[in-house]
């Protein structure tokens, strides 16, 4: 299987070679017009998919939800619209962007289990242009698991835990407090959109202006998960903070909910029992961004043994909880005003770390228009981070005056 899926990247890789004597562009842009989803008439469906170049690819599909996954090296997708492309109702949605620096993702959800029959890039020798093909047949549930998974290579995994990683010793106020910044979503997962708006763009802003704001008091260290319009998975985001040396991390999101109604800024941590429908509807929402991106989170946690871990976290919950109350206080006191049910929680996988105390401010709701019109006010911002640093000074030292006192 794995052979026969190479094979394909391969082909992507000649199709390339034989056009070297044109000189290919930056990237490859995808023709909507000659693009389409369509049924085959033996049950199953086509892609085809019309670039301006070839460009080395690989696909493979993964149970659980069901989809296919294409990778490409990369792709513009200015101008590309879904809805048009996507002819069948085989197909229930698909979502693309940028996954990993220089490669692009496409992920087309499956209604029903489709295994891949042939993929292939054909090349015009005379124009360069180039037009993949993918025709997928029915299948098995049986059959559909057996050929589904991702790949397995170093360039692709994702970062283990805490292998090559050094433990970092609680901080007692002796230094700067190390701040792990998570804008939420990016790349192929753009969160919630609204009025041409989207959650990844609104809350890299911020997360950069609290960067910012954090290094210029001279009391902090801050770094961000990403920095760019990149997605980075759940777990990758808390390696990442992990080999930043953070002391907290801090996670940023913009949401909309589909059903009922919720404004305010809203401070989350970590439980296994939802505070509510909406914190577990969002809690929903997040990890689907990974599924849908090819990202399997059925297996994903630390690499600490279940007992060990769950010890960690008593302790790294209480901080995260006394994190969370302070940031409703000093946001409460910067704004003015806060949502009635400040602080909840629910089985966010961002915040899992258990040797990190983690929270995710949730800023407010695009689904309300208050709420967006405030995210898009700088004043609005710099109140709310004024907030935040009030609240982490707060925090960190109560939080070193609790480790000194363990020490004793």
């Amino acid at each position: 299987m794995w052979v026969r899926f190479f094979g394909f990247l391969l082909v992507g890789l000649l199709s390339v070679k034989a056009v070297n004597a044109q000189q290919l562009q930056a990237l490859a842009r995808v023709d909507p017009a000659k693009s389409a989803i369509v049924e085959n008439g033996d049950g199953g469906i086509d892609l085809q998919l019309s670039l301006s170049q070839p460009v080395p690819f690989r696909l493979f599909t993964l149970d659980k939800p069901l989809r296919l996954v294409l990778d490409f090296q990369e792709v513009d997708w200015t101008g590309f619209d879904e809805t048009a492309v996507i002819q069948t109702e085989k197909v229930a949605d698909l979502r693309y962007g940028i996954f990993r620096p220089g490669w692009s993702r496409m992920v087309v959800d499956l209604p029903e289990p489709l295994v891949i029959d042939y993929a292939e890039m054909k090349t015009d020798q005379v124009r360069g242009s180039a037009a993949l093909t993918v025709r997928l047949k029915t299948a098995s549930p049986e059959v559909f698991a057996k050929a589904s998974g991702a790949f397995k290579s170093e360039e692709w995994a994702v970062p283990k835990g805490h292998k090559g990683i050094k433990p970092k010793t609680r901080q007692i106020g002796d230094r700067p407090l190390v701040v792990a910044i998570d804008p939420g979503h990016g790349g192929i997962d753009s969160g919630a959109t609204r009025e041409g708006f989207q959650e990844k763009d609104l809350v890299l802003q911020f997360a950069r202006e609290l960067k910012d704001a954090l290094i210029r008091s001279g009391r902090y260290k801050a770094e961000l998960t990403r920095e760019d319009d990149t997605f980075v998975s759940l777990p990758e985001r808390i390696t990442l903070a992990r080999q930043m040396g953070a002391d907290v991390f801090v996670s940023v999101h913009a949401d909309a909910l589909s059903e009922g109604r919720a404004t305010g800024t809203t401070i989350y941590t970590l439980s296994e029992e939802a505070s509510d429908t909406a914190a577990e509807q969002l809690a929903r929402q997040h990890d689907r961004g990974d599924l849908l991106a090819g990202v399997d989170l059925r297996e994903q946690d630390d690499l600490i043994a279940s007992v060990l871990m769950d010890m960690a976290r008593l302790e790294t919950g209480a901080r995260s909880d006394l994190l969370a109350d302070m940031l409703v206080s000093g946001i409460g006191q910067s704004i003015g005003r806060i949502r009635k049910r400040p602080h909840l929680a629910a089985g966010f996988t961002v915040l899992k770390a258990p040797d990190i105390p983690s929270v995710l401010v949730e800023l407010g709701f695009m689904s309300n228009r208050s709420d967006l019109n405030n995210l898009l006010t700088d004043d609005w911002r710099q109140k709310v981070i004024r907030g935040v640093l009030l609240a982490l000074d707060t925090w960190a030292f109560e939080d070193a005056a609790q480790a000194r006192l363990l020490r004793q």
